[in-house]
This record gives structure tokens, C-alpha cells and sequence, in this order.
């Protein structure tokens, strides 16, 4: 798939993205609010890191690719993360939208670092985004870190509730395929959909749709004590993102990518 540059989104806008606090809401000024289609890549590996993004609505996958060619998610991104800022002066990854309806806001990289070099308030701010980034792929490697895979898809359920839909009950929408859930699991497709079934043989949780699933045991997702590294991760949810996780469905990519 071909790059897609900010200025080749489907829509493109220059306002402040939205009105709740995060910590580049002094430069909503300048921020380009753009519409993704699915499956568009909004930054690539080996390109120019110019611009942080913030997620506005939907969904995006951070992603490498190994050396025998498939493709690792490294990182889930959700309304309220930002990713682009990088070490170096490139991009160190591809993250490509993963819902139809993803919305981002684009922050231009070298005014964030002028305003956090006059700023420290600001400076902290910016150091939070990465510290959020940390604390996410923690959460990835415990996960990744379970025995079993059914283990590993339930974990990803309880982190996926957690940073969705807090408080919203038991009923959860996975805002992604089980394409990408395997990817970012490191297991295949096939292995993800039999891992669901398992769970739901075991009364742990009842699937209702393609996506959608209720948790009848949260107990035995959250087994091995996992509440100390949850409680670590961000869970935010803007007013203006697509509609909460455990309420409503996100569209699929395709009927096959489920």
C-alpha cells in the first residue's frame, strides 16, 4: 500500500480538534484535522517524523514488518493517543487507520519542540505522551507473555474494556478484526476466532455479533492478578469519537476480515 500523505486524506481541516484537555491542546491553532478511509497510512517507517498525531476518533495499528515479512502490531491506538514522536528524525514505524470514520489531528513536530524548549509545563506534557506510549507496550508484552493464546485474547479483551469503555458495563465491541487482534498477538487469524470459541465453551465470555461479546466471568479474564498493570494504562474518550466501544460496533474493513 502506498503512503498516504496528511494532505491526500479523504477530508482536511485547520481547527482545534476537539475540547476536552490533552497535552497539544495549545496548538489545536494549527493542527490539521484529517478523515481517513480504511486501511490509509498515515505515516511510514523511514519518513520524515514532521508531524505528531493525536487520534480524534476510531481506530489506527502501529506496526513493523519482520524480516520474514509479516507484520507486527506494536501498538493499538484509540481516541486520545498521540503517535509520531520519535527519537530520531524518521519514523520508526507505519501506523495505518484501522476504521472506517478514523479521525487525526496533525501537530507540527518542530512547533511542539520550540514550544516545549520556552515552555516546561509544556515540556512535561510532551514527555507524557511518551510515557503513555510506554505504558501501552508494557501492557502488549504482559499480554504477549501469557502461556496460552486463549490466556493472551482474554487479556486483550480486559485491556481493550479498560481502555474503552470504563464503567460501561460488560458488553465490549473489539474495535479491530481478529486479523489485526492475531497480528497484534503474534498468533494467526484462525487461532484468535478458536480462542474466542473457547472461552465462550468455557462460560467466560458470550459472543453476540462479529465483534461484539459480553463478559459472563471478569474474574477469570483477569486472573494473575493483572488489575496493577491496567490501572497504568490511559483509558480517555473524547466527544468527538465514533461511538463508545462497548455501545455500538465499529464498521469491519471487509466481511472476510473478521
Amino acid at each position: 500500500m502506498n503512503a498516504i500523505a496528511p494532505s491526500h486524506l479523504s477530508a482536511r481541516s485547520r481547527h482545534p480538534s476537539s475540547s476536552i484537555p490533552h497535552p497539544l491542546q495549545r496548538l489545536d491553532a494549527v493542527a490539521i484535522i484529517s478523515s481517513c478511509g480504511p486501511r490509509q497510512e498515515l505515516c511510514r517507517e523511514g519518513q520524515p517524523a514532521s508531524t505528531i498525531y493525536r487520534v480524534i476518533a476510531g481506530a489506527a495499528l502501529r506496526s513493523v514488518i519482520r524480516p520474514d515479512g509479516r507484520r507486527q502490531v506494536v501498538d493499538l491506538l484509540f481516541p486520545g493517543d498521540f503517535f509520531g514522536l520519535t527519537a530520531g528524525a524518521d519514523y520508526d514505524n507505519t501506523v495505518e487507520s484501522a476504521a472506517r470514520g478514523t479521525i487525526v489531528a496533525g501537530y507540527p513536530r518542530k512547533r511542539a519542540e520550540a514550544q516545549a524548549d520556552s515552555d516546561p509545563k509544556f515540556a512535561r506534557e510532551l514527555r507524557q505522551i511518551a510515557f503513555d506510549e510506554l505504558s501501552r507496550l508494557q501492557a502488549q508484552l504482559l499480554i504477549l507473555g501469557r502461556v496460552t493464546v486463549p490466556e493472551k485474547v482474554g487479556s486483550f479483551i480486559v485491556a481493550v474494556a479498560h481502555r474503552l469503555s470504563p464503567g460501561c458495563g460488560d458488553r465490549v465491541t473489539l474495535p479491530i478484526s481478529r486479523y489485526d487482534i492475531a497480528d497484534y498477538l503474534a498468533v494467526s487469524a484462525e487461532t484468535v476466532s478458536r480462542s474466542l470459541s473457547e472461552l465462550q465453551r468455557r462460560g467466560v465470555i458470550r459472543l453476540t455479533g462479529t465483534r461484539v461479546l459480553q463478559i459472563l466471568d471478569r474474574e477469570a479474564l483477569e486472573e494473575h492478578d493483572h488489575h496493577d498493570w491496567l490501572s497504568s494504562l490511559p483509558s480517555r474518550r473524547a466527544p468527538s469519537q465514533l461511538p463508545p466501544a462497548s455501545c455500538a460496533s465499529t464498521p469491519s474493513r471487509t466481511a472476510s476480515a473478521n
